[in-house]
C-alpha cells in the first residue's frame, strides 16, 4: 500500500477558473465571426495550392525565412508599404509577429518605462490594457462616437495632461469594421491636437507619428 505525498504549493494561488459553459449566442469575443462566412472551399484550394508549392518547408522552423517571419509576406508588405504609405522599406526591415499581443509586448518594451501615460479607446482591446498594466503604464480612456476616437475629448484629455505636466507616450486605437472613419484616420488630419502635440499615435493595424 502507498500513501500520497503531500504537496506544499506556493502561497497566493489565484482563485479556481470558472467552469466554461460554452459560447454565448452572440459570440464576438477575440475576434470571433459567423461561422457561415468561412470560406471553406476557397480555404481547402487555397491551401492545397501553397502546400504543393512550399510544402517541403515545413521541415524548418519559419518556413526556411528567418526569424524575421515568412519573407514573401515580408516582401508584399514592403511593397503595400511604398505603394500605399510612401513608406520605402526593405522586406529585411519588417518583422511578422505572431499575433498583435507579440507587437505590443515589443513596442512597449522599446517606448514605455513604469508611470508613463498612454492614451486609449474607452472601450478597447482587453489584451492591450493588461499588457500596460504590466509595464506600469498608466492609461487613460478617450470615449468613441461612430467614427471611433473623439477628438474633441481627446484634445481635451492632452490639455489636462499638459496642464500637469505630463506628456502621453502615445495613443493607442483599433481600426474596426464597425466604424465608417477609423480613428487613426482622424489622428492624420492636419487640423488634429495630435499633431500639434507630436504625440506617437499606434494601433493593431498601423503605426505612425504625426508631425
Amino acid at each position: 500500500m502507498t500513501t500520497a505525498a503531500a504537496f506544499e504549493f506556493a502561497p497566493n494561488q489565484p482563485v479556481p477558473a470558472v467552469r466554461w459553459n460554452g459560447f454565448p449566442k452572440y459570440n464576438f469575443v477575440g475576434g470571433h465571426i459567423d461561422p457561415e462566412s468561412v470560406p471553406v472551399e476557397g480555404l481547402l484550394a487555397a491551401a492545397n495550392a501553397v502546400l504543393k508549392r512550399e510544402g517541403r518547408n515545413l521541415a524548418t522552423y519559419g518556413l526556411a525565412s528567418g526569424p524575421l517571419g515568412y519573407r514573401p509576406l515580408r516582401e508584399f508588405l514592403a511593397k503595400k508599404l511604398e505603394r500605399h504609405a510612401g513608406l520605402a522599406c526593405s522586406a529585411d526591415e519588417i518583422l511578422i509577429t505572431s499575433g498583435s499581443l507579440q507587437g505590443l509586448d515589443l513596442v512597449n518594451a522599446l517606448l514605455l518605462a513604469p508611470g508613463d501615460t498612454v492614451i486609449v479607446e474607452q472601450d478597447t482591446y482587453g489584451g492591450a490594457l493588461s499588457r500596460l498594466t504590466r509595464r506600469g503604464a498608466k492609461t487613460v480612456g478617450i470615449p468613441l462616437d461612430a467614427g471611433g476616437m473623439r477628438m474633441d475629448a481627446l484634445a481635451a484629455a492632452l490639455d489636462q495632461l499638459k496642464g500637469r505636466g505630463v506628456r502621453a507616450k502615445y495613443i493607442y486605437t483599433i481600426p474596426s469594421r464597425t466604424r465608417p472613419a477609423p480613428s487613426w484616420t482622424r489622428a492624420a488630419a492636419p487640423s488634429c491636437s495630435l499633431c500639434r502635440a507630436r504625440t506617437a499615435c499606434r494601433s493593431s493595424r498601423t503605426s505612425a507619428i504625426p508631425t
